[in-house]
């Protein structure tokens, strides 16, 4: 009987909130996060970092690609939001290199490679894929990797 009493007093007080604030409180801090460091213009701005990362100094020969492993930030504690991604740089003679990216948004205004294990990295130390990714992304990159193979 005390059981129901107090869902009932719960779901009281719960009118009128968010769901996503009753279930985690922290969203909306984590949100908040995520927004004031994610900048606004993602594609370019995500794409301009990795041609900066990715690209020799004084040679415009490469031109990046890339892939969303998961469409939205991961964000633990005050720790900068990681976004997760299959990158493919190109040359003059097709495909360079390709492998999986984490990248941190900072303030707004760009994003730092944190991780990149190539295609070789993963396939000879594919230990280290845990070790870097979260499971979920470890697994769409070992997905990624079987039909490379």
């Amino acid at each position: 009987m005390m059981t129901y009493s107090l869902i009932f007093l719960m779901t009281l007080l719960s009118v009128g909130y968010p769901t996503t604030l009753l279930i985690s409180p922290l969203a909306s801090v984590q949100d908040s996060h995520i927004q004031g460091n994610t900048p606004s213009n993602f594609a370019q701005v995500l794409k301009r970092d990795l041609l900066k990362h990715f690209q020799a100094p004084d040679d415009g020969s490469i031109t990046v690609e890339y892939e969303m492993l998961r469409d939205i930030a991961t964000q633990s504690g005050v720790a900068l939001p990681k976004y997760y991604i299959w990158v493919k740089m190109y040359g003059q003679e097709g495909i360079v290199a390709e492998g999986a990216v984490k990248v941190a948004a900072i303030a707004k205004k760009k994003f730092e490679v944190l991780d990149y294990l190539s295609i070789a990295d993963l396939a000879k130390s594919p230990e280290r894929i845990n070790q870097v990714f979260p499971i979920p992304i470890g697994d769409k990159i070992r997905a990624r990797l079987s039909r490379t193979e």
